[in-house]
């Protein structure tokens, strides 16, 4: 993947509320309403910690990303909700 298409999101996005979701393929969320994440795993590690995502709540507007190469692989929301976009 370029850097254009990252910026771009041209391979897609998806809403994701509150749930387990699995098998993703995204470089970065952005946070639309209050949210709290419980499961963030990066290229299929563990990656709360990590990130700074452990028992915080994540307001409107937050934008996380993963470096280039990496994929956020699973992501589990017990509040809120993201826009994740496809890598």
């Amino acid at each position: 993947m370029t850097y254009d298409q990252r910026i771009t999101g041209s391979k897609g996005s998806k809403v994701l509320g509150v749930a387990a979701h699995t098998s993703l393929g995204g470089y970065c969320f952005i946070v639309q309403e209050d949210t709290v994440v419980t499961v963030f795993e990066v290229g299929g590690v563990d990656s709360l910690a990590a990130y700074g995502l452990s028992g915080t709540t994540l307001k409107a507007g937050a934008y996380i990303s993963v470096p280039e190469q990496s994929t956020i692989t699973a992501i589990t929301m017990t509040s809120g909700s993201v826009i994740i976009y496809n890598g």
